[in-house]
């Protein structure tokens, strides 16, 4: 593993529509910070940059200038074609190859996973680093694609997909050379797979209140 920190981009998305939580959850307020600058204060030592992917890039003009690090919001170019769109913003903007893709509703996102996920990523033979983990809901192991590393060589296929209607990112995933991260291998730095606990329902909002640290 490398000892010097690999330049890296953040891309938060939160361009999502919030139905099942009832309001935007994006600005929850959680330990004090709204949701979604929970999850970049706990990366800033470890990017360059930050970006968020919205369509509401006013709401934070408050908030992003205040950052340590660059910072500032991307628009779609496929409106409505989801997180795949808003990935392909990220990347087409973003400073680094490396880009670290984060779900907005991620509070407790482990900076020492990410680290492992940044060593693995200078792989020449790698475009995405991406976690595999049980789902809370079924226990069925999946891919997290919103909780992942990927490179700017990705951009021609999701430019692809998007153009062909294919806008999942598994799509996107099928037709790269992603490097999986195991569960064994999460354990390691995130015993209880706390950075995949997300925040998509009322109840998974009180979840997440017992579990701030």
């Amino acid at each position: 593993m490398s000892t010097q920190r690999q330049p890296l981009s953040l891309l938060i998305l939160a361009g999502g529509k919030s139905t099942r939580m009832g309001q935007d959850k994006a600005w929850l307020m959680l330990d004090g910070r709204p949701l979604v600058m929970r999850v970049i204060d706990r990366m800033l030592p470890l990017v360059d940059e930050v970006l968020v992917s919205t369509n509401q890039p006013d709401a934070f003009d408050v908030w992003l200038p205040g950052l340590p690090v660059p910072a500032h919001t991307v628009v779609d170019r496929y409106p409505g074609a989801g997180p795949l769109a808003g990935l392909h913003a990220g990347l087409l903007a973003a400073c680094c190859d490396l880009v670290l893709t984060l779900a907005t509703d991620m509070p407790f996102v482990a900076p020492a996973l990410i680290r492992y996920l940044v060593d693995l990523a200078p792989d020449a033979d790698v475009d995405a680093v991406v976690p595999r983990v049980p789902s809370p809901d079924t226990g069925q192991i999946g891919l997290e694609p919103l909780h992942a590393i990927y490179r700017k060589s990705c951009l021609p296929t999701i430019e692809h997909c998007l153009e062909t209607g294919q806008r999942r990112v598994a799509n996107l995933l099928d037709q790269v050379r992603v490097r999986v991260v195991t569960p064994d291998e999460i354990r390691r730095h995130d015993p209880r797979f706390r950075s995949f606990a997300n925040v998509n329902t009322p109840q998974d909002w009180s979840d997440a209140q017992r579990m701030v640290d």
